[in-house]
């Protein structure tokens, strides 16, 4: 049902933009290079005849209207690692603008899903008689800037590095929220640590050990500055002591 719906609104674009004769009118923007990590795409995995229909699906329409170089761009998908990648020129969908047989588009992918890749020349093209609404990004190269198990291994050498870290230290703090066994920080104000190192590791939060009595908690101590004795294992952040500063 879903594909004869969109082979539908593929053939009514199209009548749209061909009838009485007008010619489609392309915009075309250069949007630079793009960083990402490619997402897999079963669907080259599937029988040949499988994966040329869902091929035809994603490229006939934007194929018809002269917005590719050569006859058989290749269809892919990222997870952008910034957020002004993802909304440079809010495509819906990306080509690489060069020739894929369908046996070299599953090597692609097999070869390079889950690596990080830069994809060189963006182009933003628009058909324009929709108001914009139909955009396409499409680049005529690609650059690999990690494999995926290159990304796997430096994943697995900083969680070794994070494992072994460790911090003993008194800090300064101001308080988000606190309870008798843990506290949220908003902010740090001094210690022998970055803002940065102590907020990723202990994703803001101290466990406190012992805990404090039972009453202090609540909004009263909200934005409150604290001197903590903290100890960092790894990811594990526990306060041994909690003083609040008199103002």
């Amino acid at each position: 049902m879903f594909k004869m719906m969109f082979l539908f609104v593929s053939v009514l674009l199209s009548f749209s933009v061909f009838a009485g004769g007008t010619k489609p009118t392309l915009s075309r923007e250069s949007i630079g290079d793009i960083e990402g990590i490619l997402k897999d795409e079963k669907t080259w995995a599937a029988h040949e005849l499988v994966a040329e229909q869902s091929y035809r699906m994603k490229v006939d329409h934007p194929l018809s209207l002269g917005v590719f170089n050569v006859k058989r761009p290749l269809p892919i998908q990222l997870t952008f690692l910034k957020k002004e990648d993802a909304g440079t020129a809010n495509c819906r969908a990306y080509f690489l603008d060069k020739n894929f047989s369908a046996k070299e588009a599953k090597s692609f992918f097999e070869q390079h899903a889950g690596s990080k890749l830069k994809l060189l020349n963006g182009q933003l093209v628009k058909l324009t008689s929709t108001g914009g609404s139909a955009r396409w990004c499409k680049f005529t190269d690609y650059k690999v800037l990690a494999s995926k198990n290159e990304r796997e291994q430096a994943g697995q050498n900083k969680a070794t590095e994070d494992n072994a870290y460790q911090f003993e230290g008194t800090i300064k703090v101001l308080v988000a929220r606190l309870h008798p066994s843990n506290m949220i920080m908003r902010q740090l104000n001094a210690g022998d640590i970055t803002q940065k190192s102590l907020f990723e590791r202990c994703d803001k939060t101290l466990t406190i050990a012992p805990p404090l009595a039972s009453h202090m908690k609540g909004p009263a101590y909200m934005n409150k500055e604290a001197t903590v004795h903290v100890t960092i294992e790894g990811r594990k952040c526990v306060a041994t002591s909690v003083v609040f500063n008199a103002k």
